[in-house]
């Protein structure tokens, strides 16, 4: 049985587990948004205004001055003509697959094989003929394509951005290529990239300079945005498709605290962008070191790395060794961990160069 672990403060570069200080590389507040003190403040405010939440449907009466700000702020945060503001990043996925299936956009849905739970959901509830494809290979892709489309069939291709274990980032411009010739459509779950990777923080799409039609994305505001909920920017006619839909009308929208403090994080981040300098730099120190220790990582400033030893049972005893020393990573199954599992290190914005050389020095020692 695998032990429990308890948070018992705001994730940060110091978070308090089970009663115990760890300098922290194991989630993804990217920016430390969520212990941020204005943020904070703005989430109770919000409560004492608004309450818990307004407890009824967005297309009843539970649309709130506070809601419609934070989709307001996404649009101009993201750059587009609206955004519609889910009760969870999760549901974000299964909002936007309806939608397409609502516009008649599509036929055949080909899933990256490491894709996120909340997308395979998605394409399962669909009840289209879905087909997975490799890892982040556009060649596969459109092998299956060609195989499993018939004429006139068009197709949903479905990716992460960056996929939270490996942290690679998607090659949306392939993707996008092969969408545009067999006149389908690129959803993508920007869950890890928005905020975080783009001149803007928009996303993969800003990352490789893409504008299409045929592309799509959404994401969630619980990680580097320092809120909570889903975000789905795009053009008006799809996000009214999703405004209208059993996503909205049949579910209560995120808690007032919850948009608050999504409202703020856009806000900070749209007026710091030294914050994401500051994580990029930290992100290339973290796989420099990695590098030195003979650890294969993506030569990317996305700032999340992972690796792999010969078992589980030498994961976990390096694991220890780190906590013994104060540092925690995350040892981890989940989809692209791999069958014994991998050990996931995440740096935020707000890590010190020592900090991260000690986890550097330690891992070295114990590798």
């Amino acid at each position: 049985m695998r032990p429990t672990y308890l948070m018992e403060s705001a994730p940060g570069a110091l978070t308090i587990i089970n009663g115990k200080e760890f300098i922290y590389f194991g989630g993804t507040s990217y920016f430390e948004l969520h212990n941020n003190k204005e943020v904070i403040n703005a989430a109770a405010e919000a409560l004492k205004k608004y309450g818990i939440n307004s407890s009824s449907s967005r297309t009843s009466y539970g649309t709130t001055p506070l809601l419609v700000q934070v989709e307001k702020e996404a649009a101009e945060f993201f750059d587009c003509e609206d955004a519609v503001y889910l009760a969870s990043g999760f549901l974000s996925d299964i909002a936007a697959v309806q939608a397409f299936i609502n516009m008649n956009l599509f036929d055949v849905i080909f899933i990256d094989e490491i894709s996120h739970y909340s997308n395979n959901y998605a394409a399962k509830l669909s009840c289209k003929i879905s087909h997975k494809f490799s890892h982040a290979d556009p060649i596969d892709l459109e092998k299956k394509i060609k195989k499993n489309l018939k004429p006139r069939e068009r197709p949903l291709i479905i990716s992460d951005g960056i996929f939270p274990i490996p942290g690679k980032i998607a090659p949306l411009p392939d993707y996008l290529k092969i969408a545009e010739i067999y006149n389908g459509i690129l959803w993508v779950d920007d869950a890890h990239a928005f905020g975080v990777i783009g001149e803007n923080g928009r996303g993969t799409a800003e990352h490789y300079n893409l504008k299409s039609e045929q592309l799509y994305s959404g994401g969630t505001m619980s990680k580097a945005l320092g809120g909570f909920g889903g975000i789905i920017p795009g053009r008006k006619e799809f996000i009214e498709e999703i405004k209208q839909s059993q996503t909205q009308y049949g579910s209560t929208p995120p808690p007032s605290s919850a948009a608050a403090a999504s409202l703020t994080g856009m806000r900070i981040l749209k007026a710091n962008p030294q914050m994401r300098i500051k994580l990029w730099e930290n992100a290339v120190r973290l796989k420099n070191g990695l590098k030195k220790l003979g650890i294969d990582v993506d030569d990317t400033n996305v700032p999340i790395a992972s690796f792999s030893l010969s078992s589980y049972e030498k994961m976990r005893r390096l694991h220890e060794k780190l906590m013994e020393k104060n540092i925690l990573i995350q040892l981890i199954n989940y989809v692209g961990a791999g069958e014994s599992g991998s050990l996931r290190i995440v740096v935020f914005s707000t890590h010190t160069a020592e900090q991260i050389d000690h986890l550097i020095f330690e891992l070295g020692k114990h590798l």
